[in-house]
């Protein structure tokens, strides 16, 4: 038993699940109103992650709380701001589209309305 303990404080204890996150946004601009436009948000995991066209993820919202009396950060917190479907896969990328939004009352006032770089993403459920 001592001996397992001495091996396991030699091994470096590594992360159980890497951070995904969303690292580009982009919108394309119509020249019609009428026109659907697209707004495409490339994640960092894909193919090798068990990513394919059709996945869908969810994103995450994470903002530092303030603790205005004592005037010092407080702690993050993390809440799910939207639902993802991926629209192409490559080994290590994806680019995905929203399918819905989190409601406004679910939501902490003063974040974003829509998807932003640094936005953390988990694969979700159908």
């Amino acid at each position: 038993m001592k001996t397992l303990l001495f091996l396991l404080t030699l091994c470096p204890l590594t992360a159980s699940a890497e951070a995904y996150q969303v690292f580009g946004v982009k919108s394309d601009y119509t020249m019609n109103d009428a026109d659907a436009r697209y707004r495409d948000v490339y994640v960092n995991m894909g193919t090798g992650q068990g990513i394919k066209k059709g996945s869908v993820l969810e994103a995450y919202r994470t903002v530092t709380s303030v603790d205005e009396l004592n005037q010092r950060v407080g702690k993050n917190i993390s809440y799910k701001i939207a639902k993802l479907k991926v629209i192409h896969a490559d080994s290590e990328v994806s680019v995905a589209r929203v399918q819905s939004f989190e409601a406004p009352e679910t939501t902490p006032v003063g974040s974003y309305a829509n998807v932003m770089v640094g936005d953390r993403v988990e694969v979700g459920g159908k």
